[in-house]
């Protein structure tokens, strides 16, 4: 039962800082966090998934910067920065997402976005 309460908790807290539930095709869950401005926001998204086997104890959270570049024919969306974070504790796990949206890019990141 309080395994339960657990992952509620941290459900609910992720949804409340603006992750959306996503199922993929082999029922598999994640949430994923997109910043609504990528010049104020350095990680523009988030994603976290619950892993390990039989029973889920850990998430693993991957955080990308991706800028938009334009190209000779069209816009692409590049990934400059990748940080892949596992967690064993749901409220750090939590704190450290919380922490990681308010770090801003710098100034020449942002000339550059």
């Amino acid at each position: 039962m309080m395994e339960l309460q657990a992952m509620s908790s941290w459900h609910d807290q992720l949804l409340k800082i603006g992750f959306q539930k996503v199922k993929s095709a082999d029922g598999s869950v994640r949430y994923c966090y997109e910043a609504e401005n990528r010049r104020t926001s350095f990680w523009t998204q988030i994603t976290v998934k619950q892993v390990g086997r039989p029973t889920p104890d850990s998430w693993q959270i991957t955080y990308a910067r991706s800028e938009i570049q334009v190209g000779l024919w069209k816009i692409h969306s590049v990934v400059n920065a990748v940080d892949v974070v596992v967690h064993n504790n749901s409220q750090k796990m939590v704190e450290d997402i919380g922490e990681k949206i308010k770090i801003k890019p710098g100034f020449l990141q942002r000339i550059s976005s």
